[in-house]
C-alpha cells in the first residue's frame, strides 16, 4: 500500500492541507478558485526559494512573509471550521459570519497575490516537476522506522584518544583541592560527546568509580537554580524541593567521601566566578575522583585549569570512509555497489573528516542505492567549504532540506525547546498533532502512526539522540537534540520560537515563557502583542511562596488576548484555579495542567471543541471532571494519573476518538458504570480501571468490551473499599472478572484487591500469549493460583498479599503441556503471603534472574534447586523456611534476613554483595563468606545477639575485594574479625554496637576513606585509642551518639589532617566544638552538625579556613546566635561560601 508524503519545501505540506480545507468551506466557488490559482503559483517556486534563501536575503524575506500569510490563512480556516461546528449554515449566513471571513480572505489573497508578482524579480523558478512530486512506496518508507542501532562500542579513528582518556581516569593523578580534569576540545561535530560516552560506559570505568554522573551543561551555566547544575544526574529530585540550598546539601552528602567521575558535556562558556562556585560543590569527593569536560572552546579548558587536554582533529581518510560506510551501508558489503563507492568517497572527501557530518550523511543515504540520489547529494550547490562550524551547519542543513515537507515542519517546531531539554516521544507527537503537523493528504496512516515514523526518522539521522541522563523514566523514553541541531531547528523555524524575554514580536508563533516571582507579570505583558501566538509553555520559576502564581486575573488577561492558541502548558506552575476565560481559546488542541494544585475545572472548558490532549497528571486535589465533559468531541488523550477522581463524567462513551485514557473509575450510581467503556475501542497504551467492587452484573462487564480493545498494552484492574461478602456476592464478583477478559495483545496486567471465589479462566495457559508482566496484589483467594507456567512471553511475575493461598502446587505450572514451565520468566516475587505454607512446583524457571520471597511467615518448604540463570536471591522474614538455597553459580547478590532455618550447603563463588540479618543466619554463614567469597565487595550484617565471634586465625586473603562493611545492631563485645586484614576496605559503618569497647592495635584498615560510628557508647569512650590520626586515607568521619557520651569534640590530634568531611549527629550532651581538634584539619571542607541541643557556640578562634560548607540543623542555641544576617555571631561564619542553619 503506497503512502504520499510531501518531499518539497517547508510549506509544501501546509499548501496541500489548506487546499483541502478551502474546498470544505461555504465560500463561493469563484473565490476558492482564485485562491487555489494563487497557491499554485506560489507552490511551484517553493523549492527554489527554499534552496536560494541562504544566499539571497530578499528571497528569505519573501519566504518569511509567505510563511506569515500561510499561518494567517490556516488560522482563519481553523476559526471557520470551529464555528461551523457550533452553528448551522443558515445561522452563519444570518450572523454575517461568512461576510466577515470573506473580507479577511480577500485581504490575505491580495497580499499573497503581491508575492506572486515578485517571483520573476527574485529569479524564482518552477523546479517541482518530476522528481519533487514523488509517490513513495511503503518499502522506501522503511527508513522512517527504527532499525537496529549502530554499535557505538567502536569509534573509528579515536582508539588512541580513548586509550589516553581511560589511562588518565584510572591513574593515581591527584590535585590538592579538586578532582583532576581532562578536557576534550574540538569543533562542533568532531565527536567529543561520543568519545566521552564511549569511555563513560566502559566496564573498567564503571567498576573503578563509586559514583558516575553525566551533566548536559546548559547555555546559561549558573548555580542559582537547579537548572544550572542538573542534580537529577545524581538521582537527587528537584521536583518538590523548597530551597536550592537543601539540594546543594543533598548533593554534598552524596559526593562526600566518594570516588566519583563527573562528565560536564558541552560547556560553551564559563566565567571564573561561576567556576569557583562550582568547585566548592565538587571538592568533597575522595582521592581518585576525576572529571571530563567537553567543549569547543580552549578558553573554557584554561579557566577550569584542566590537568590534561585532548584536542580532537579531523579523522584520517580511511577512518572517515569506514565511519561513513558503517552508517550508509549498515552491514551490507560496500563492494557490491562499486558505482556508489566512487561517489561516496567523493562525498566523504568533502566532509573534511568531521564525524558528525559523516554520520549525518551516512544516515541520509541509508537504504538509498540509486546513483542519481547520491550524485544529487554530491553536486548540490550547498556544498561549499567554509571552515569550522559554518561548514557543519551546511551539512546539517542539507540533511534537513531533503526531509519531507511535513517532517521539516515537525522538526522546526522543536525549536521551542531550550537546549538540553529532555524530549519525551509520546508528548512531542501530541504537540505535533496539536499544531496540525501530522495531517497528510490521502494518507493510509493515523496521525499517531505517522508521528511515530517521523520521530523514529529524526532519531535515525541523529537529529534526536537518546538521553544519557534519563534514557528511560516511568516507562517513557527521553531524547535530546544536540546543541548544533537545536540551532538548526531555530534557524529553519525562521527565528520565531524563542524565550519570551528574547523574542516577543507580534508575529511570534511559539514561545517558551519563563516567569519568576519578581517580574512574571511584566513579562506576560509582552504576550499582549503576540496576536498570532499558537504555542505557549509557561515555566514558573522558584520554590514554594517564591514561585510565580498564575492567578485567575493573569489568566483572564492572557486568554482574552491570545485567542488563537493551539497549545498551552501550565505544567508544574503555581495554579489553583483555571479561569473561565479558557472558553476563548476555541482553537486549543493541547492543554497541560499536570503537577498543579488545581482542584476543579470550569465547565467552560467543555466548549473547547478542538481539544485533543488534556493532561492532568498528579493533580492530586482534582476530585471530578466537569458536567459537560462529553462535549469535548475531539479529545484523544486524557491523562488522569495521580488524580483522585471519584467517578467518570456522564456519557464519556461519546468521546469515541479517545486513544489514551489512563484511568477509568467505576462509580456507584447508575450512569457512571463500566458499560461506558464499551465504545472506547481506540484506547492505546495503559488503562487503569478502579472501583470494580461497584460492578455487580456480569452483563455490564461484558458490555465494557475489553476483549476488543486490541491496542491496549497495559491493563490494571483494582477494587477499592470492601464490605463483608456472602458466597453469592463472591460468586458474582468472580463472574464479573471472568467477563472482563482482555484482548490477546495485552503485555502487562495487574489485578489488585480482588476477592472473588477464584481467578478467571482466561488468566492461564495460552489465553494471553503476549503477556510479559503480571502482578496479583491483595487478592483474597481461598483456592489456588492460576496456571501461569505456560505463558510463553511472561518475564516478570509478582504475587503479594494473597492471604488465602496456602499451597502453590503443580497447577501453578500450567496444564497439558510438555513445554518447560516459566520458560521466559526473569523475575519472580512473593511478598506478604500470610498463609502460604508449601511450594511444591519446583521445576522450570530456566531464565530466572531474580527470586524474592518476603514476609511469608508460615512458608516451610521448599525452594527450586536448579536455577542456572539466577543472579539475585532475597529471602526476608520467612522464619519457618527450612530449605536449601538454590544451586546457582551466577548469583552475585544474596540477602537473607530473619530466616534462621535456611540451609546453605555451598555459597556461590561469584557473590559481590551480601546482606545477612539474624543471629543464626550470621553464625551459620559468615565464616563461609570470609573463606570462600573472593569477589565480595559489599557486606552488611545486622541483628546479632549471640556470643563473641572471633575468626582471627582464618585465612581471609580471599576478601581482598571487600570495599564496604556495615555492622548494625551487633550485641557482642568484640569484632568478629580483624578489620585490618580487609586491605581494600574504604567504607566502614558501625551502628548500634553497644558492647564494643575499642579498636585495638591495627584493627582499622590502612586504606579506610569513610568511617561512621553511631550508637556505640563504649567504643566512643575509647576514641583516642583508635589511632585515627595515622589513617592518612580517611576523608569522612561521621559520629552519632544519643547516649550523652560526647561533651567536647574532637580532641586534639584525634583525626588526621586529610579529613574533608565531619558530621556530628544527635549528640545530646555536646557543648563544645574543640578548636584544637580542628586546627590541623587544613583540608576540611564540610562540617555538618545536627540535633545537638546543648551546643551554644562555635570555636571563638574560628573554623578551618578550608571550610566551604557549614550545615547546622536542630541546634536551637546555635541558630539564635548564628542566624544569617541577624545573629550576633553571624559575622564569624559569614565568609564561608555555603552556610545552612535551620
Amino acid at each position: 500500500m503506497a503512502m504520499v508524503v510531501f518531499p518539497g519545501a517547508f510549506l509544501s505540506s501546509a499548501f496541500q492541507v489548506i487546499r483541502e480545507r478551502l474546498a470544505s468551506t461555504d465560500f463561493k466557488k469563484r473565490q476558492i478558485t482564485r485562491f487555489e490559482n494563487t497557491l499554485d503559483l506560489l507552490y511551484e517556486v517553493l523549492d527554489d526559494a527554499e534552496m536560494k534563501q541562504y544566499r539571497v536575503p530578499r528571497i528569505k524575506s519573501w519566504l518569511v512573509s509567505l510563511k506569515h500569510y500561510v499561518y494567517e490563512l490556516d488560522q482563519l480556516l481553523d476559526v471557520i471550521a470551529t464555528d461551523a461546528q457550533q452553528m448551522g449554515k443558515i445561522q452563519r449566513i444570518l450572523s454575517g459570519f461568512i461576510n466577515q471571513c470573506q473580507y479577511r480572505m480577500e485581504v490575505l489573497l491580495m497580499e499573497m497575490h503581491q508575492l506572486t508578482l515578485k517571483k520573476e524579480l527574485l529569479g524564482l523558478k518552477d523546479i517541482t516537476s518530476g522528481r519533487y512530486r514523488v509517490r513513495v512506496s511503503q518499502k522506501l518508507l522503511r527508513k522512517f522506522r527504527t532499525k537496529s542501532l549502530i554499535d557505538e562500542s567502536v569509534m573509528n579513528g579515536r582508539e588512541h584518544e580513548k586509550e589516553e582518556l581511560i589511562k588518565f581516569l584510572l591513574s593515581d593523578i591527584h590535585s590538592d583541592n579538586l578532582a583532576p580534569i581532562i578536557s576534550i576540545v574540538g569543533l562542533m561535530g568532531m565527536g567529543k560527546t561520543t568519545l566521552a560516552q564511549l569511555v563513560y560506559n566502559d566496564d573498567m570505568i564503571t567498576e573503578h568509580f563509586e559514583l558516575k554522573a553525566w551533566v548536559n551543561v546548559p547555555e546559561s551555566f549558573n548555580l542559582v537554580s537547579p537548572t544550572g547544575l542538573n542534580l537529577s544526574s545524581f538521582h537527587i529530585s528537584t521536583d518538590n524541593s523548597e530551597d536550592f540550598e537543601i539540594l546543594q546539601h543533598q548533593f554534598l552528602q552524596l559526593l562526600t567521601g566518594k570516588k566519583y567521575l563527573l562528565v560536564l558535556d558541552g560547556v560553551c562558556k564559563i566565567d571564573e566566578n561561576t567556576w569557583e562556585e562550582l568547585q566548592i560543590l565538587l571538592k568533597c569527593g575522595s582521592s581518585g575522583s576525576k572529571m571530563i569536560v567537553t567543549t569547543h572552546d580552549k578558553e573554557v579548558a584554561s579557566i577550569m585549569r584542566s590537568t590534561r587536554l585532548i584536542h580532537l582533529k579531523q579523522l584520517e581518510e580511511s577512518d572517515s570512509w569506514s565511519l561513513f560506510v558503517r552508517y550508509a551501508f549498515q552491514g551490507r558489503n560496500v563492494f557490491e555497489y562499486p558505482n556508489l563507492e566512487l561517489i561516496g568517497k567523493k562525498i566523504v572527501e568533502k566532509c573534511g573528516g568531521l564525524p558528525l557530518a559523516l554520520k549525518t550523511l551516512g544516515n541520509l543515504l541509508l537504504k538509498k542505492f540509486s546513483e542519481s540520489e547520491w550524485i544529487k547529494v554530491l553536486e548540490t550547490d550547498l556544498w561549499r567549504l567554509p571552515e569550522g562550524e559554518i561548514y557543519i551547519n551546511l551539512l546539517l542543513r542539507l540533511s534537513y532540506l531533503i526531509l519531507p515537507s511535513n517532517l521539516k515542519r515537525c522538526f522546526a517546531y522543536c525549536s521551542i525547546f531550550p537546549k538540553g531539554y529532555e524530549l519525551e516521544k509520546g508528548e512531542l507527537i501530541k504537540l505535533w498533532m496539536a499544531e496540525g503537523l501530522l495531517k497528510c493528504h490521502k494518507r493510509d496512516k493515523s496521525e499517531q502512526e505517522l508521528g511515530n515514523e517521523f520521530f523514529n526518522h529524526l532519531v535515525s539521522i541523529s537529529f534526536f539522540q537518546q538521553s544519557v541522563i534519563m534514557p528511560l523514566w516511568a516507562d517513557k523514553y527521553y531524547f535530546v537534540m544536540h546543541d548544533l541541531v537545536n540551532d538548526l531547528a531555530k534557524s529553519m523555524a525562521g527565528k520565531q520560537p524563542f524565550l519570551l524575554e528574547e523574542y516577543h514580536k507580534p508575529r511570534a508563533r511559539h514561545i517558551w515563557c519563563c516567569l519568576d516571582f519578581e517580574d512574571g507579570d511584566r513579562k506576560l505583558e509582552y504576550l499582549h502583542r503576540c496576536n498570532g501566538l499558537r504555542s505557549l509553555i509557561v515555566d514558573a520559576q522558584g520554590y514554594g511562596p517564591h514561585r510565580f502564581k498564575i492567578s485567575t486575573v493573569v489568566q483572564h488577561n492572557l486568554f482574552s488576548r491570545v485567542k488563537l492558541l493551539r497549545m498551552l502548558s501550565f505544567s508544574g506552575c503555581n495554579l489553583l484555579l483555571l479561569d473561565d476565560g479558557i472558553r476563548n481559546l476555541k482553537l486549543l488542541r493541547y492543554l497541560d495542567l499536570s503537577h498543579t494544585e488545581i482542584a476543579s475545572l470550569p465547565n467552560s472548558i467543555c466548549m473547547l471543541y478542538n481539544l485533543q490532549t488534556l493532561l492532568l497528571e498528579e493533580c492530586f486535589k482534582l476530585l471530578e471532571l466537569p458536567t459537560d465533559f462529553c462535549k469535548l468531541i475531539s479529545l484523544r488523550h486524557l491523562n488522569l494519573t495521580g488524580t483522585h477522581i471519584k467517578k467518570m463524567p456522564t456519557k464519556i462513551e461519546r468521546l469515541n476518538n479517545l486513544e489514551m485514557l489512563t484511568d477509568f473509575v467505576v462509580g456507584e450510581q447508575r450512569g457512571f458504570d463500566i458499560k461506558m467503556l464499551g465504545k472506547l475501542n481506540q484506547l492505546h497504551g495503559k488503562l487503569q480501571i478502579s472501583g470494580l467492587e461497584n460492578v455487580n452484573d456480569p452483563a455490564h462487564a461484558v458490555a465494557a468490551n475489553l476483549e476488543d480493545k486490541e491496542h491496549l498494552e497495559d491493563l490494571s484492574m483494582s477494587y477499592n473499599e470492601w464490605r463483608e461478602m456472602d458466597g453469592s456476592v463472591t460468586e458474582a464478583q468472580a463472574s464479573v472478572l471472568e467477563a472482563l477478559q482482555p484482548n490477546i495483545n495485552l503485555t502487562s496486567l495487574t489485578i489488585k484487591d480482588y476477592r472473588g471465589g477464584s481467578f478467571p479462566n482466561w488468566l492461564g495457559d495460552r489465553h494471553l500469549p503476549n503477556l510479559v508482566s503480571l502482578e496479583l496484589l491483595g487478592c483474597k483467594i481461598h483456592s489456588q493460583l492460576p496456571p501461569l507456567g505456560q505463558f510463553p512471553s511472561l518475564k516478570k511475575c509478582s504475587i503479594s498479599s494473597c492471604d488465602g493461598i496456602e499451597i502453590i502446587g503443580t497447577e501453578f505450572l500450567g496444564y497439558n503441556s510438555s513445554d518447560v514451565p516459566f520458560r521466559s520468566l526473569e523475575t519472580l516475587r512473593f511478598e506478604n503471603m500470610a498463609e502460604w505454607k508449601e511450594w511444591l512446583c519446583l521445576e522450570g524457571f530456566p531464565l530466572l534472574q531474580k527470586l524474592c520471597i518476603k514476609h511469608c511467615p508460615k512458608l516451610k518448604s521448599a525452594l527450586p534447586q536448579h536455577l542456572p540463570s539466577l543472579q539475585k536471591l532475597e529471602i526476608i522474614d520467612c522464619q519457618e523456611l527450612a530449605a536449601s538455597i538454590p544451586k546457582a553459580a551466577n548469583i552475585t547478590e544474596l540477602e537473607l534476613k530473619r530466616c534462621d532455618d535456611i540451609l546453605i550447603n555451598e555459597l556461590p563463588s561469584k557473590l559481590k554483595r551480601i546482606i545477612l540479618c539474624g543471629t543464626q543466619v550470621i553464625q551459620s554463614t559468615l565464616e563461609q563468606i570470609l573463606l570462600n567469597c573472593a569477589f565480595l565487595e559489599e557486606l552488611e550484617v545486622e541483628d546479632f545477639f549471640g556470643p563473641n565471634l572471633e575468626w582471627s586465625s582464618l585465612d581471609m586473603c580471599s576478601c581482598n575485594s571487600l570495599r564496604t562493611l556495615t555492622i548494625t545492631s551487633w550485641h557482642s563485645s568484640s569484632l568478629p574479625f580483624p578489620l585490618h586484614l580487609f586491605t581494600n576496605l574504604n567504607s566502614l559503618m558501625l551502628y548500634d554496637y553497644p558492647w564494643l569497647e575499642s579498636f585495638s592495635g591495627r584493627q582499622l584498615p590502612s586504606n579506610l576513606c569513610s568511617l561512621q560510628i553511631k550508637k556505640c557508647p563504649k567504643l566512643m569512650a575509647s576514641r583516642e585509642e583508635w589511632g585515627l590520626f595515622q589513617l592518612n586515607s580517611l576523608k569522612q568521619f561521621s559520629v552519632g551518639d544519643d547516649l550523652e557520651i560526647l561533651e567536647s569534640f574532637p580532641e586534639e590530634s584525634l583525626l588526621p589532617s586529610t579529613m574533608k568531611s565531619l558530621e556530628l549527629t544527635n549528640c545530646s550532651n555536646l557543648r563544645i566544638i574543640n578548636y584544637k581538634g580542628l586546627l590541623h584539619m587544613t583540608s576540611l571542607e564540610s562540617l555538618c552538625i545536627e540535633d545537638c541541643p546543648c551546643l551554644d557556640s562555635l570555636p571563638e578562634e574560628g573554623l578551618p579556613s578550608s571550610l566551604s560548607t557549614l550545615s547546622i540543623h536542630d541546634c536551637p542555641l546555635i541558630k539564635q546566635k548564628y542566624q544569617k544576617e541577624e545573629g550576633e555571631r553571624w559575622h564569624t561564619i559569614s565568609h564561608i561560601p555555603d552556610v545552612t542553619i535551620s
